[in-house]
C-alpha cells in the first residue's frame, strides 16, 4: 500500500518553466530598479537552463540573481525548486524560508516547505507549515490534504479525517473530482477498519483515473482486510497491469495468494517484489511466515535478513520471537 502520499503545490513546474514575473519594482528607488533589472538577467537565464534540463547551471544563475537582489521572490522560489529537484533538501528549505521572510502570506510556499519537511522526516515542522498555509489561505486545499496525511501518520486519526474531508469538500465545491482526495481518505478509513467506506472512495478514485496503479493496489488491500483473496488478487493484478514495476503490488499479490493457501505462487510474488526493490525488508518477514512450517531453515534466513535490515521493523518483536522458536527447533540450520 502506498501510504503518506503528499501533493506538491500545483503550478510548481509552471512557475519554473514560465518567464519570471517581477512584481516588486513598483515601490523601489531608481537605483534598486537598476539592481533588480540586473538580477532579472540571471533569473531569466536560470529559467532557460531549467527548460534545457541543466539544473546545476540554473541553480548558479538563480543564486547570482539572489546575491544581487536578495528579495527577488521569483529567483528565491525557483532556486528552492531547483535545489529540491537536485536533491538538496536543506538548501531548498532555507531558500523557501528566505522567500517567506519577504512574502509570509504565500500558502503555496508554506505547503511546499511542509512537503520538504515531511520528506526529511521533520514531521512537527511539516505540520506547523501546513497549518500556517491554512491560516494564510483557508481555501488552499492541498495544505489540508498534506496536513491530514501527516496527522494520520502521527496517529491523530480524528484530526486527520477532518482535514482530509475538508480537502475533499473544497475539491468537490470547486467542481473537481480529484482521485487523490478520495484515495487519501480511503486509506484513513482502512486504518480505522471501515472497509465499506474505503471501497466506495477507492471506486470513486478509479472512476476519476482507472490507470493509477496504487488505487487498484489499495482496493486489493481492502479485499484482504475482508478476507476476499480472489478479489484482492484481481485488484493486485490490475495494479501490476498498470505498473509492472510496482514491488508493492507484487507484495500484496503475495499476501493474497498466501491467504488463499497457495504458498508456492505467494513465494514467487514476494521474490518478484524483492527483485524490483532489494531493500523491501518487510517482504523478508512475509517470506519467513510463509516458510516457518515447511522450511524452518529458510524462515530463519529470512527473519535474520529482516531484522538485520534496520527497516520496516514494526514486526521486530514478533520476528525475534519466531526466530528464537525456530532456532530452538533447528539448532543447525542450513546456510
Amino acid at each position: 500500500m502506498r501510504m503518506g502520499n503528499r501533493i506538491a503545490v500545483a503550478g510548481m513546474a509552471a512557475c519554473l518553466l514560465a518567464w519570471p514575473v517581477f512584481g516588486q519594482a513598483g515601490a523601489l528607488s531608481e537605483a534598486d530598479k537598476r539592481t533588480l533589472a540586473e538580477a532579472n538577467k540571471y533569473a531569466v537565464r536560470g529559467v532557460k537552463f531549467v527548460e534545457g534540463g541543466s539544473l546545476q547551471r540554473a541553480k548558479s544563475e538563480f543564486e547570482k540573481a539572489v546575491k544581487i537582489f536578495p528579495q527577488h521572490l521569483d529567483a528565491l522560489y525557483n532556486l528552492a525548486v531547483t535545489c529540491a529537484k537536485l536533491g538538496q533538501r536543506d538548501e531548498a528549505i532555507e531558500d523557501y524560508k528566505k522567500y517567506l521572510a519577504v512574502a509570509p502570506n504565500d500558502a503555496d510556499v508554506w505547503t511546499q516547505l511542509g512537503v520538504l519537511y515531511d520528506e526529511g522526516n521533520r514531521r512537527p515542522e511539516a505540520v506547523a507549515a501546513y497549518e500556517k498555509a491554512i491560516a494564510t489561505d483557508p481555501k488552499f486545499g492541498r495544505a489540508y490534504h498534506n496536513l491530514g496525511v501527516a496527522l494520520k501518520e502521527r496517529g491523530r486519526l480524528e484530526d486527520a479525517e477532518k482535514n482530509l474531508k475538508q480537502f475533499l469538500k473544497l475539491e468537490e465545491d470547486a467542481g473537481r473530482q480529484t482521485g487523490e482526495a478520495y484515495y487519501s481518505l480511503a486509506i484513513l478509513y482502512m486504518q480505522q477498519g471501515r472497509a465499506t467506506d474505503a471501497k466506495l472512495l477507492l471506486q470513486k478514485a478509479l472512476d476519476v483515473d482507472p490507470n493509477v496503479a496504487y488505487y487498484h493496489n489499495a482496493l486489493g488491500d481492502v479485499y484482504l482486510q475482508e478476507k476476499e483473496p480472489q478479489l484482492a488478487i484481481a485488484s493486485y493484478n490490475k495494479a501490476i497491469e498498470k505498473d509492472s514495476q510496482s514491488p508493492v503490488a507484487y507484495s500484496g499479490l503475495g499476501d493474497a495468494l498466501a491467504q488463499l493457501g497457495d504458498a508456492g505462487k505467494a513465494a514467487t510474488a514476494y521474490r518478484k517484489a524483492l527483485q524490483l526493490r532489494s531493500d523491501y525488508s518487510l517482504v523478508h518477514f512475509k517470506l519467513a511466515k510463509l516458510f516457518e512450517i515447511t522450511d524452518p531453515a529458510e524462515a530463519i534466513k529470512q527473519l535474520e535478513t529482516y531484522l538485520g535490515s534496520g527497516k520496516n521493523l514494526q514486526f521486530a518483536d514478533e520476528a525475534k520471537a519466531k526466530l528464537a522458536v525456530l532456532k530452538m527447533s533447528s539448532p543447525n540450520p542450513k546456510p
